[in-house]
């Protein structure tokens, strides 16, 4: 161990690096006449100080240049002066740029052509996409999940079936994964951005602690000598997020029986509504019952008549969280030299953008939606010819509320969370709707420093340094305590006023209900607390050499520092046996190293690359037997802290190979091939985790002994252009994952120790095959269209629960399900640019108003996901129903108006265009309304069949709906209507006996259904008992954004 702790070291010290945010442009010159190569031509990058000069075979390489579109140019004495303009450089990519040189027919003459790059890259090895700024300012999207999103494989920062917390997320060759969680610090504005890399699998072995892919960003870079900038305004108009009636409506799910005269006087079984409308809302004995219980008691100070109780009711209930503001998006950038110094500091230039976004959350809580700000100011100055030196700042704020009620990192972000949490949520679902303190506010503040040192030690060699220092906090906890000292007359006058406090807003730590009993307003709200802190401490580097024209080698490593203060957990003011918190201080630290050679020949390109990590916890770890009771029972005291035996940890070494092979087929097509192993380390949080109940019980306990999370991948693939301007790109992958973390329950024989340990026995396999059509160039029409399919397989090793008691190991292991095989979910997504021609159409006030019209289409298809359902519990049955499938359809329209250097854009971005209604898969008040919902839909017999109940025959899927604003006409199967003695009026009833459909009236009996009437039912689909909770049934209406966006330079 010592030795290789030498080894490492030594490597570090040899090699720093970071990971790559430049390409490389390469190519042959040539005699167009005699097609011999030409030694000693110069070839140059206009507007930089990067050149070469080609070698005895006419070859030349140009390193380490930014992302971007140039203009190389050429000159050879005797050869006429040739330039080619709009290469595109891409992120760790090469440009080949061959050119032919004529000799010099008039002294001085110069010749400029626009590139025609290959459609196919041929160093590409694996399934890689480069996103420009220009192609992001046409697409309806306002971050960078929006925008990788659109690829074949990805949700948001999720790739390839992996968490999105396996994605490393880079700004300009800093990691902006938080070292606490491995989440993605976003919050880039898109106004800085030059380029965006994405890289699906295959990556190189500079790339580590990461599993499924990467996203790396290149921002804009100030110019020396000009100025420049962009801004751009979205907002959209206050508007519930949902379709149907709002929560807050009387005649609601949680209102109408308290409002409603029918009913809310004397009680829901009164008889005034069915059993079926009974069943579609809470059930209330009424205000009648509520009053005489106020008399009952010996308070004569709460004595209420039932109006007066309603009036109460009214009062404790007048929150309205309907959104009433507005979503908002501003992104603004600027640069150019600083003034009055630029020159005087080796024209020292800047660019600094800002984002800010309000994006409001489908009702309001302690917040009323989750606002986002960041800066990001990037300075950058020529040392010398050779050399610069880049300063980048990034600070970030996210205000919001939190998702947990014991601490830690979740914060709502979309409509979906919320929905999620009032859907079959047991009795606190009131509170979580009309309180706006059951979830506690919460903010982190973000901030990074990076020092980057680039040089050219010779035109085939530079080498990187870098200095990152990452800060991130963490404020969870209640928000205002309620004004209880100021009064309101809820009703009546003088003697006879009835007054209270401002209820339910603020928090108020003690146990306070309303009058009807349902609705908290103290008490267990509010209780997630998290005052933690992280610092990191980041050195890379890196060299790059490229030794001839086949071979250029990396080398390099990373060392992270990290310090964790970590405080989070549940605090409840009124029961404190309920509260648990976890602490952890810990300071670990990682070290990676590693090379890699790419080969470039002609006939096959091939990147070879290892990379070591060495993962150390820096620190001691408890040696307890599983159910220890003094350290795991309430049996712990914090005085017996320093008897339990503890040892100091060892650090993890791995070993990371990587190969990716590209071979060229024809001029137009490629065949690739990647393996690779990539190693994570587990969440720190979790891993030096001791979590502590009221009673200083363990509830959980981490391990930092834990292996780093394992994946080997595999991908082969294949690239095809047509027409020079279609590209066909297929490709099929294989993720063997193992060693991920989980959770394993270890509970005593006297129950005294129950807790979960964090293990490594999780496993995952992922297949996947994706094909993506893509025009590249055409002057009305450019984008693309992908399909997915992806089969995920996982599992656990061993076991998930370990009982003291035999008997109760035997008994759990009879049951004890280790793997789950969910079915495919194919998935489409297009993207469709439509524009016309800068200059299309008459010209008025210097404006060619029918040219550059934008119409951006961005369409998504997705099979419905399948899930088990089984009522009865019959063995066997394991992801037998699914989902309808759906689709939905965003457009951008967006006109560009030129005025010299200043361009204005008028644009539209519409979420939703079609107003596309599609199931959500919430809004249940319970398991018994979900059951009432599942078994009215008439399933296929291949599903339903087996299920164990009587049921109907059809092609019904879940997320089928009753048409809008038709009556509830259940079905009923019966095996004799003779034995009903109370039937309805409402339902269709199926006689078994008889096999005839009948339905009953107190004045005619029992009548067969007409036809026409049953048709009716069935097209309208009226026998479908909807979700109780109608309100969140349908997320996302159509939502509207007008912006406005101008760019200059000057």
């Amino acid at each position: 161990m010592k030795f290789i702790r030498k080894i490492t070291i030594f490597l570090f010290l040899q090699s720093l690096t970071i990971a790559s945010v430049t390409g490389k442009i390469s190519g042959i010159i040539t005699d167009s006449s005699t097609g011999e190569s030409l030694i000693g031509a110069n070839v140059m990058l206009d507007g930089t100080s990067l050149g070469a000069a080609t070698d005895i075979d006419g070859h030349y390489n140009i390193l380490n240049v930014s992302p971007g579109f140039y203009a190389l140019r050429v000159e050879m004495i005797g050869y006429a002066q040739k330039t080619v303009t709009d290469i595109r450089v891409e992120i760790d990519l090469t440009a080949l740029i061959d050119v032919e040189l004529s000799l010099e027919a008039i002294a001085g003459e110069m010749v400029i052509v626009k590139a025609n790059q290959k459609l196919v890259k041929v160093d590409v090895a694996f399934s890689q996409k480069s996103i420009s700024s220009s192609q992001i300012a046409e697409m309806p999207v306002s971050s960078v999940a929006d925008v990788v999103g659109l690829s074949a494989g990805v949700s948001g920062l999720s790739i390839r079936g992996g968490s999105y917390n396996e994605t490393q997320f880079m700004v300009d060759g800093l990691v902006m994964n938080d070292e606490r969680t491995s989440e993605p610090t976003t919050g880039i504005p898109l106004s800085s951005i030059q380029d965006i890399s994405l890289q699906m699998g295959g990556f190189g072995a500079e790339y580590r602690n990461a599993r499924s892919g990467i996203i790396n960003i290149v921002t804009k870079e100030g110019s020396k000598d000009s100025y420049s900038g962009t801004i751009s305004i979205r907002h959209s108009s206050p508007a519930q997020k949902h379709f149907g009636i709002s929560p807050y409506d009387g005649e609601s799910f949680w209102f109408k029986p308290y409002l409603d005269d029918e009913v809310c006087w004397t009680g829901t079984n009164n008889g005034a509504w069915d059993e079926y409308i009974q069943r579609q809302y809470p059930s209330f004995d009424g205000w009648n019952s509520i009053s005489e219980q106020t008399l009952a008691d010996d308070d004569a100070d709460n004595d209420l008549t039932p109006s007066g109780v309603q009036k109460l009711f009214t009062w404790e209930h007048r929150l309205n969280g309907a959104i009433q503001l507005p979503d908002v998006n501003i992104d603004a950038g600027f640069g150019g030299p600083v003034p009055f110094i630029s020159s005087k500091f080796g024209n020292l230039r800047f660019y600094a953008s800002t984002l800010h976004e309000e994006d409001m959350y489908l009702y309001e809580v302690s917040r009323p939606g989750l606002e986002r700000s960041s800066y990001l100011l990037k300075l950058t100055t020529d040392i010398s010819d050779k050399s610069k030196l880049v300063y980048s700042y990034f600070n970030g704020k996210m205000i919001g509320t939190t998702l947990s009620r014991g601490g830690g990192t979740s914060i709502m972000n979309d409509v979906w969370d919320l929905a999620s949490q009032v859907n079959s949520s047991g009795f606190t679902m009131p509170w979580r709707l009309y309180t706006n303190e059951y979830w506690a506010p919460t903010e982190v503040n973000n901030s990074t420093h990076g020092l980057k040192y680039n040089r050219f030690i010779s035109s085939d060699s530079f080498f990187d340094l870098l200095l990152k220092i990452d800060s991130k906090d963490y404020i969870t906890g209640h928000g205002a305590r309620r004004d209880t000292v100021n009064i309101y007359t809820v009703f009546g006058a003088g003697d006879d006023a009835w007054t209270a406090d401002e209820a339910p807003i603020g928090f108020f730590g003690g146990p306070l209900f309303s009058v009807e009993g349902r609705l908290a307003f103290g008490g267990a709200i509010s209780t997630s607390r998290d005052s933690s802190k992280v610092r990191t401490v980041t050195l890379k580097g890196n060299y790059t050499k490229q030794l001839n024209n086949n071979h250029q080698l990396k080398t390099g490593g990373e060392f992270v520092y990290s310090k964790l203060d970590l405080k989070y957990g549940s605090q409840n003011e009124f029961l404190p046996l309920g509260n648990y918190w976890s602490f952890m201080d810990v300071n670990p630290y990682r070290l990676s190293v590693f090379a890699q050679d790419k080969l470039e020949y002609k006939g096959f390109v091939a990147i070879l690359g290892l990379n070591l990590d060495v993962l150390n916890p820096n620190g001691d770890w408890y040696v307890i037997e599983n159910y220890d009771d003094d350290f795991f029972s309430s049996n712990y005291t914090a005085a017996a802290e320093e008897t339990f035996e503890t040892v100091t940890l060892d650090p993890q070494v791995q070993l990371s190979p990587r190969l990716a092979l590209s071979h060229p087929i024809t001029e137009t097509s490629k065949l690739y091939f990647n393996y690779g192993h990539y190693q994570q380390m587990p969440i720190a949080q979790d891993l030096y985790r001791v979590r502590r109940g009221f009673s200083e019980e363990v509830l959980t306990i981490g391990d930092p002994t834990l292996p780093m999370a394992n994946t080997i991948a595999y991908e082969i693939g294949f690239d095809q252009s047509f027409l020079e301007s279609y590209l066909i790109h297929i490709s099929a992958y294989y993720k063997d994952i193992s060693d991920q973390q989980d959770y394993t329950k270890f509970i005593s024989a006297n129950s005294k120790v129950n807790y979960y340990r964090l293990t490594a026995n999780s496993y995952e396999d992922i297949r996947g095959f994706e094909l993506e059509l893509s025009r590249v160039r055409g002057e009305w029409l450019t984008g693309f269209m992908n399909y997915e399919y992806r089969v995920n397989t996982s599992g656990y090793y061993g076991l998930g629960y370990y009982y003291e008691n035999p008997a109760d190991q035997r008994n759990y292991e009879l049951n004890n399900e280790k793997q789950y095989k969910p079915r495919p979910i194919p998935r489409i997504k297009s993207v469709l640019d439509f524009h016309t021609p800068l200059s299309l159409g008459p010209k008025i006030l210097s404006q060619h108003l029918l040219g550059d019209w934008h119409l951006n289409v961005i369409s998504r298809w997705s099979a419905g996901s399948w899930f088990t359902y089984n009522p009865n519990n019959v063995p066997g049955i394991e992801y037998n129903a699914q989902y309808k499938n759906n689709y939905n359809i965003d457009l951008k329209f967006s006109k560009i108006f030129h005025m010299g250097k200043l361009n204005l854009k008028v644009y539209a971005d519409i979420y939703n265009a079609l107003n596309t209604k599609t199931f959500s898969g919430y809004g249940f008040e319970d398991g018994f309304d979900y059951n009432y919902y599942m078994q009215s839909l008439h399933l296929p017999d291949d599903v339903a069949g087996e299920l164990g109940y009587n049921y109907f025959s059809g092609n019904d899927k879940p997320g089928d709906v009753r048409k809008e604003g038709t009556e509830f006409i259940p079905m009923e199967w019966v095996s004799d209507i003779t034995y009903i003695s109370n039937p309805s009026e409402r339902p269709i009833y199926f006689d078994n006996t008889t096999d005839q459909f009948v339905h009953w009236t107190e004045s005619g009996g029992w009548q067969n259904v007409s036809q026409s009437f049953y048709d009716n039912v069935i097209n309208d689909k009226q026998y479908i008992d909807m979700p109780n909770q109608g309100f969140y049934v349908f997320l996302n209406p159509r939502d509207i954004f007008i912006g406005i966006n101008i760019s200059y330079d000057f």
